[in-house]
């Protein structure tokens, strides 16, 4: 009946149509009704539309979908195809049906995104709203003007609440903004509200949470890095030693200042770390030129790792901090947890165990759908939209 004038409208045809299920595969009728001549503006135009169509886009049912999304971010399009044509009795799939629809889910996530419901209960303004967040490089498929794609992984952390995961292929994603600023609103986030970025110092990521949400963020930068820099110094220190030096007195200098490296940026005097760091490249040439040219690299190796260090703190003043009372006040100063989805996400399905080339929409639908499998809202998500 059409909702405008009240009139029955006109069946043009019935046609049979075959629907896939968890159970087997049905034919049913699909009828096309007629456009009603009251919305028909040319008046000789005879539009029709199919109901069935328009509610099962794919011919299949929700579930049957839902679990071919989950599968196929599990394992490859063609052994997720296997699998259901094992187990399932309904009709065979081919690998590009598993991926049309895995994209097609996906796709139903971004629109959810973009709409950004109200329902989710807000979480305690007073906790910490913190973002950790990370980046992975992919291989590109042929024809993108670059080898690899830059894909984002995180997790969104709040008191009171599970973590959140998020995952993007910024250069594939319709509004990666829209996705992220989703991501933050289910985990309490409200316009006015602090966050903390917690990241490796690549400067595009937090610039990804500020422009999310459209206010100043608090960054700090991952302990775990600057770490693993002050042991690169204390690695090539080793490496003078074992050349067994005659004169030690430079070496004994240099060997105090690179002790108390770590000390300092752990409990955020960061300035005397970065004079340190300059009084070790004065002290160190003194070994060279005492043992002889014999030391000459390994020093130049030394020297190159201080002005590695010295050069990533100077670029990420701003997030550095006392990690020493961070930490002693129980929250969290690496980006490990980051790294995780990264190696659940793009190592698992994308690059390490399935050496894959992607396109960049393909990558992102991939990485949000997967996202949503490991936090488990696949299956309430994707059912809600279908179901609405």
């Amino acid at each position: 009946m059409c909702g405008d004038c009240m009139k029955l409208r006109r069946r043009r045809d019935s046609r049979t149509r075959k629907i896939q299920t968890l159970f087997g595969t049905i034919a049913v009728d699909a009828p096309r009704i007629s456009v009603c001549p009251c919305r028909n503006n040319w008046g000789f135009v005879d539009v029709s539309q199919s109901p069935l169509a328009e509610l099962l886009l794919d011919r299949c049912t929700p579930e049957l979908r839902q679990l071919q999304g989950e599968l196929s971010v599990r394992h490859s399009y063609r052994e997720a195809a296997r699998l259901l044509n094992t187990f399932l009795p309904c009709d065979p799939v081919s690998h590009a049906t598993v991926r049309n629809r895995t994209h097609r889910v996906a796709a139903d996530l971004e629109q959810k995104a973009i709409a950004l419901p109200n329902s989710e209960p807000e979480s305690d303004p007073a906790a910490e709203l913190l973002v950790l967040i990370d980046g992975a490089d992919i291989r590109a498929a042929h024809g993108y003007q670059s080898r690899h794609l830059d894909v984002t992984f995180g997790k969104i952390e709040v008191t009171g609440k599970p973590p959140r995961r998020f995952a993007l292929a910024p250069k594939g994603a319709p509004s990666p903004l829209a996705t992220l600023r989703q991501a933050l609103h289910e985990q309490g986030w409200r316009p006015g509200r602090a966050i903390t970025v917690l990241s490796d110092g690549e400067a595009a990521l937090p610039g990804l949470v500020r422009a999310a949400v459209g206010e100043p963020v608090t960054c700090i930068l991952d302990w775990w890095h600057i770490s693993m820099r002050v042991q690169h110094i204390q690695q090539a220190l080793r490496g003078i030693d074992a050349l067994d030096p005659q004169h030690r007195a430079g070496l004994e200098m240099v060997e105090w200042r690179i002790g108390r490296l770590r000390h300092l940026i752990w409990n955020g005097y960061h300035e005397e770390a970065h004079d340190e760091l300059f009084g070790v490249r004065h002290t160190a040439s003194e070994v060279a030129y005492l043992n002889g040219e014999r030391f000459r690299p390994a020093v130049a190796r030394l020297l190159w790792n201080c002005d590695d260090l010295r050069r990533y703190l100077a670029n990420n003043t701003g997030s550095l901090i006392d990690y020493g009372a961070r930490y002693r006040s129980k929250l969290p100063i690496s980006t490990s947890r980051a790294e995780g989805c990264v190696d659940e996400i793009a190592n698992a399905r994308m690059a390490k165990k399935q050496r894959m080339r992607w396109s960049p929409q393909g990558a992102h639908r991939i990485a949000i759908v997967r996202a949503a499998v490991l936090d488990g809202r696949l299956k309430s998500e994707v059912s809600g939209l279908l179901a609405a």
